[in-house]
């Protein structure tokens, strides 16, 4: 029903009519109000893309687990190895979802002591450093996290893509692994979001 609203509202800022937009993909004009409605009980992603094209829009589709992604045995052991190096002031809390109703985002720990809270994501194995910043941030963000850590495991893939990276790491996560194991283990604020190879 959100697709179909947003493919109406264009339509009709477009100036054209149900009818107009059927013919330019063959189609009725009481099938695109069906699909402007959310009445139509099976639509593919083609003829989807089909009527978004006919209203100047590009449909565009992201996916997310049926339920909260539960951390694996890798990510958990890389955390435990984190946390093992935490001060006890830390307060740690596994899997913390995101406090948007419907959001099935989670980051995988949070940590908190007076005055400061931290999202720690635990990556393995990274993949596309630019992405996973940007979906991190918005994690850190929805959670009004102070800051952000990523636990990174030291594989030389994993470190090939960090140094690949470069300058943006430094800009993004510019507290390294020693002084932000020396400030968390002190049970205080890392002062900056911070990368920790283990």
């Amino acid at each position: 029903m959100e697709i179909g609203a947003s493919l109406r509202i264009a339509r009709v800022a477009n100036g054209q009519t149900q009818r107009q937009v059927g013919r330019a993909i063959r189609r009725s004009a009481s099938r695109i109000s069906r699909i402007e409605h959310g009445l139509v009980p099976r639509l593919s992603v083609t003829e989807l893309a089909m009527v978004a094209a006919a209203v100047g829009m590009k449909l565009y589709m992201r996916l997310y687990p049926g339920g909260r992604r539960p951390l694996d045995a890798p990510q958990l052991a890389l955390l435990a190895a984190f946390n093992a190096r935490l001060h006890p002031a830390w307060r740690r809390q596994l899997e913390v979802p995101m406090p948007i109703s419907g959001d099935l985002r989670a980051v995988d720990e949070l940590i908190r002591t007076d005055g400061c809270s931290c999202a720690v994501e635990a990556y393995t194995r990274l993949v596309d450093i630019g992405r996973q910043l940007r979906l991190s941030r918005a994690k850190q963000r929805d959670l009004k996290a102070d800051r952000l850590i990523w636990v990174v495991r030291g594989s030389h893939a994993n470190r090939r893509l960090l140094h690949e990276a470069g300058p943006l790491l430094v800009q993004e996560l510019p507290m390294t692994t020693r002084p932000a194991l020396r400030a968390l283990g002190a049970g205080a604020d890392p002062g900056a979001d911070s990368l920790i190879i283990l």
